[in-house]
């Protein structure tokens, strides 16, 4: 399916009453019709690129070619009755279409989801430090920023933000990603998927929540977790480890509990490496063993394609790096925490279709030209604008 599919696709969604329904906070609102309408409120939001509401209203309705403009206020009126969760919803529609009716890149037919945590800053007032948190080690920081933490899960080998969750700085990073697995689940449900994390996320419930559910998945550990059975392993092997009712009884979903408690053992693979097997070291930089926690079977995986895998872990970092660097996601205009989500998730949507037009380009640069040749995920700079208003429409 091209990608024009997938534009008219979006399309539909922003006028779609599933859309509407989530979208308004009260069902009297966005009823009439009127100069923006929710479609073009919610485009409104998706093309903003940080600049005052003035000349973003100039620079929409002019890239857009439309003769009706509408007030600054009515902007502000309009945002204050729209409810941010209808872009999460969108993202997750959009993600759930493209995976369905598109070919896209895998890693020996898994669908590879990295999942790591974020920060980013945001304009300080009372709502937004009770609501976002801040730094409590950092008091000068937290006169001027608010600090919410990001949950990203991640298509390593497409570059696409299956499911972000914004919530306090106060929030840890597992229960985070806990919350969004029925999402990702829900978008993925016909893939193969692989989950992929660092050292904050190994646990032993989580480990027995993916084997219940029947995923992969391919995690790296701190040096002290599973200490004991560890000792035994030199290179690459299976450990097994005992669950007692005091370990069992620290889980976190109950579903799990109840699963440990019935089986009362579970196998791990694990696979043991130095840094410099995954790339080269900087100058002065120590090597390290690394260790790698995965019920990938050996008969499938080798120990150098985990190695390989693993090490493509760090391209969710690079997604975050679009959002704040290129994407500037951090550049919001409002200072109210309900407007303040709107923008942060906007931007998600914009990154994917991005990443979604970049995949495209990509298959038709590779099927043209005999050589290996990706197109670069960069927004583009026109004078001194980010990204145009309609850039994406």
């Amino acid at each position: 399916m091209s990608i024009y599919s997938t534009f008219e696709y979006f399309d539909t969604l922003l006028s779609h009453p599933d859309s509407f329904e989530i979208a308004r906070k009260d069902p009297r609102y966005f009823t009439r019709d009127s100069k923006l309408g929710l479609p073009g409120l919610l485009k409104f939001i998706i093309s903003r690129q940080g600049y005052t509401v003035a000349n973003e209203i100039n620079h929409y309705y002019s890239s857009f070619e439309l003769k009706k403009s509408v007030s600054k206020q009515a902007i502000f009126q309009a945002q204050e009755k729209l409810d941010y969760k209808v872009f999460p919803y969108i993202n997750s529609k959009l993600c759930k279409h493209y995976y369905q009716n598109n070919d896209y890149e895998t890693f020996k037919g898994y669908t590879v989801v990295a999942i790591d945590g974020s920060v980013i800053e945001t304009p300080y007032t009372e709502e937004n430090k009770k609501i976002f948190g801040v730094p409590i080690d950092n008091e000068d920081f937290a006169l001027t920023k608010t600090t919410p933490r990001i949950s990203g899960f991640l298509d390593i080998c497409n570059g696409i933000f299956i499911d972000v969750l914004i919530k306090s700085y106060r929030d840890s990073e597992i229960p985070m990603a806990y919350e969004q697995m029925d999402t990702v689940q829900d978008i993925l449900e016909n893939c193969k998927v692989i989950f992929m994390g660092d050292r904050n996320y190994p646990s032993t419930d989580m480990f027995i929540y993916y084997n219940m559910k029947g995923y992969r998945f391919c995690y790296r550990g701190k040096t002290n977790f599973y200490k004991k059975q560890l000792k035994d392993i030199e290179r690459d092997g299976w450990i097994e480890v005992d669950l007692d009712d005091k370990w069992i009884d620290r889980f976190k979903i109950e579903e799990v509990k109840d699963y440990a408690r019935e089986h009362r053992k579970f196998r791990l693979r694990v696979i043991k490496f130095m840094k410099s097997e995954l790339r080269q070291l900087k100058e002065d930089e120590k090597d390290e063993e690394i260790i790698i926690f995965t019920n990938l079977d050996e008969n499938e995986w080798s120990t150098k394609e985990i190695i390989l895998l693993y090490g493509n872990r760090w391209s969710i970092e690079t997604g975050y790096d679009i959002l704040k660097n290129r994407i500037e996601m951090e550049r919001v205009t409002s200072e109210k925490t309900e407007l303040i989500l709107q923008e942060l998730h906007s931007q998600v949507i914009v990154h994917n279709l991005a990443a979604m037009v970049k995949r495209e380009s990509d298959k038709i640069v590779n099927g043209k030209i005999k050589i290996t040749k990706k197109v670069g995920l960069t927004i583009t700079t026109y004078g001194n604008d980010k990204l145009p208003a309609g850039y994406l429409f």
